[in-house]
């Protein structure tokens, strides 16, 4: 039986770190803390922080890189920067027969804000972070168009979960820090398409909404217990 790419990739988690080993090189595009740009990886990795970690004054690139550097990670990574847990990471994987794509999502809300809102000055943190890996190459123009996809399938997610802007007005759209990551492998045929009337604009689609959409309730479910207590 054909072992697919993301069967052979690894996660991996302690709390502090999320790892993911995608075993060959990828192309990926993002404007992750590390890593941003059109670049060439083989890892993702996210780094949970708190305020005290990136106090005024700190670089968070050179913050993540140097954390890299001490534990032994490959500082070629894709790097997310979160406050949320990542014990509650959340994997969606879709297909039509042999293409695939899965996504990896972190979810934070407490810095939850509607689109267009004037900038607000707050304590709160959360973020949602998403890793998009796709089984067939993708060119610039068609991650570019997969980024956009993303993008609404996460917004929908977060409008369907009716979670509230910190304006107080109106539903959040998503948060102030989100980022996104488009990771592909690295060959000759490339796709040039990834929009909503392709398979993989679909697939692409529905493993970001899915993972966002359990991610939110996640993040609800942690709130709420917190309540609890």
């Amino acid at each position: 039986m054909k072992t697919l790419g993301h069967e052979r990739s690894i996660i991996q988690t302690d709390g502090t770190w999320l790892d993911i080993d995608l075993k060959e090189t990828h192309l990926a595009l993002s404007w992750t803390v590390l890593g941003g740009g059109w670049t060439r990886i083989r890892h993702a990795t996210w780094l949970r922080v708190c305020n005290d970690d990136l106090p005024p004054g700190v670089n968070p690139s050179e913050h993540y890189r140097n954390r890299l550097i001490e534990t032994g990670r490959d500082v070629q990574s894709l790097g997310f920067l979160t406050s949320a847990s990542l014990f509650a990471y959340t994997e969606r994987i879709c297909r039509i027969k042999d293409l695939w794509v899965r996504c990896i999502a972190t979810v934070g809300l407490g810095n939850a804000l509607r689109v267009g809102e004037l900038p607000l000055f707050h304590q709160n943190y959360g973020t949602v972070n998403l890793l998009v890996q796709t089984s067939v190459p993708l060119n610039l123009p068609a991650s570019i168009e997969a980024i956009s996809i993303a993008a609404e399938a996460r917004t929908l997610a977060i409008l369907e979960g009716d979670i509230p802007s910190l304006s107080g007005f109106q539903s959040a759209t998503g948060t102030g820090t989100d980022c996104i990551g488009i990771a592909s492998p690295e060959n000759d045929k490339t796709r040039i398409y990834a929009g909503k009337h392709t398979d993989i604009g679909h697939l692409i689609g529905s493993s970001v909404h899915q993972a966002v959409e359990a991610g939110v309730q996640k993040w609800k479910l942690a709130k709420t217990n917190v309540g609890k207590k």
